[in-house]
């Protein structure tokens, strides 16, 4: 059963991230959106208990790393992107990768991953509050209704810290591949 959620679950994220990958007249942000997406539905089939025969643990470990400690703040940053409006360039957002990926690197080799894990998810989750009131607080302004605005980030959100909750146990990748997918949702059709 848990095969076939993670397999469901990489399938719904690779489509959405296709989706956000031809979206017309987009930002890179997109692009990075789409980038999340896949690294996410990397970890959910790298770690199918049905492919566990066929992939070497050091790959799996690697959907979970990439997916949790540059996946994660890669779309909170995103969501901040877009909510600010900063319009980052794709050599930035490719600065940004690198940068995550080698800070991870040091945590570990510091033996401090668990740490910087956590820290990582506070630090998304907090970037996330940020981008969220900016965009109820334009929505406002603008005279959008707020309440699919306001129900679909405060589900994101409430995954976000379920996946902190759920931090070193085995349902991690399950809702951090929710959280992931949620957050696709919303840019796809807020976009």
């Amino acid at each position: 059963m848990l095969s076939f959620t993670y397999l469901l679950l990489s399938a719904f994220l690779i489509a959405l991230g296709v989706l956000l990958w031809r979206l017309r007249d987009s930002q890179d942000a997109y692009k990075t959106a789409a980038l999340c997406l896949w690294l996410g539905a990397y970890a959910c089939i790298a770690n199918a208990p049905i492919f566990s025969p066929f992939i070497e643990p050091e790959m799996a470990i690697l959907g979970d790393n990439l997916s949790l400690y540059v996946g994660f703040p890669m779309m909170a940053l995103v969501l901040l992107d877009l909510a600010l409006g900063w319009q980052w360039q794709r050599a930035t957002w490719g600065r940004i990768f690198l940068a995550l990926a080698a800070m991870f690197e040091l945590m570990r080799r510091a033996e401090a991953g668990n740490d910087y894990g956590e820290f990582v998810l506070i630090a998304s989750a907090l970037a996330l509050l940020v981008a969220f009131f900016r965009i109820i607080k334009s929505a406002i302004t603008q005279g959008q209704a707020i309440k699919k605005h306001s129900i679909v980030l405060g589900f994101y959100f409430g995954l976000m810290v379920a996946s902190l909750w759920s931090f070193n146990t085995t349902f991690a990748l399950l809702w951090n591949g929710l959280t992931i997918l949620t957050f696709g949702g919303y840019l796809y059709f807020a976009a």
